[in-house]
């Protein structure tokens, strides 16, 4: 949650996607409308998701963690572009995600978004979603951790830009160091995008 490498964090955005309610909004609104437009073409339509997982040492590590299956509807809008819903939702554990760090950095494809309309990309994502299929299915512990930190995130984020959560356990960071208070005290309190925290 306070990475200071999530530019999402700098930024005052947060979670995306919407595990909890099979939702994908935040992202750029033109993506959206792209995936949105494929569904006409396409029945079995999938998103796999990426992340780059940093740790406080400043490595990193690029994982394929999950995937959507999406769902033709997309009616429903957020920041003028359809919110993606998907019909099923896949997410796997740390050690069980897929490590394509060698790959990312060998095609230096950080920000692209890979599709299977590319031949270059096909064989790979295909092959990458059967590995994901075949594995432990962890959504619900993905699902009560996005709970609680919306939870914890809605409750401190918008009162007190000077200090840090009250329930940052273990973390080395006092007031000076803590990423989110330099961006608290840098870039002010957040805006609250639309259905960002349903407490």
């Amino acid at each position: 949650m306070c990475n200071r490498r999530n530019f999402h964090i700098r930024g005052g955005v947060q979670f995306d996607p919407y595990i909890e309610h099979l939702e994908y909004m935040n992202c750029q609104p033109r993506v959206r409308r792209a995936i949105s437009e494929k569904t006409a073409h396409y029945t079995d339509l999938y998103i796999l998701f990426r992340t780059l997982f940093g740790r406080f040492d400043g490595s990193s590590t690029y994982l394929l963690t999950g995937y959507y299956k999406v769902k033709p509807d997309s009616s429903e809008e957020c920041r003028d572009a359809p919110v993606i819903k998907a019909s099923k939702a896949k997410f796997v554990s740390i050690e069980e995600s897929i490590d394509i760090t060698d790959l990312m950095n060998e095609k230096r494809s950080y920000r692209s978004c890979p599709t299977t309309e590319n031949e270059g990309w096909k064989e790979l994502l295909n092959t990458w979603l059967d590995i994901l299929e075949g594995r432990q299915d962890l959504t619900d512990r993905y699902v009560r951790e996005i709970q609680r930190l919306k939870l914890v995130y809605g409750q401190q984020e918008f009162i007190d830009t000077s200090r840090g959560y009250s329930d940052c356990e273990g973390c080395h960071h006092n007031n000076n160091s803590c990423p989110l208070v330099w961006r608290r005290c840098h870039r002010g309190i957040p805006p609250k995008f639309p259905q960002h925290f349903l407490l």
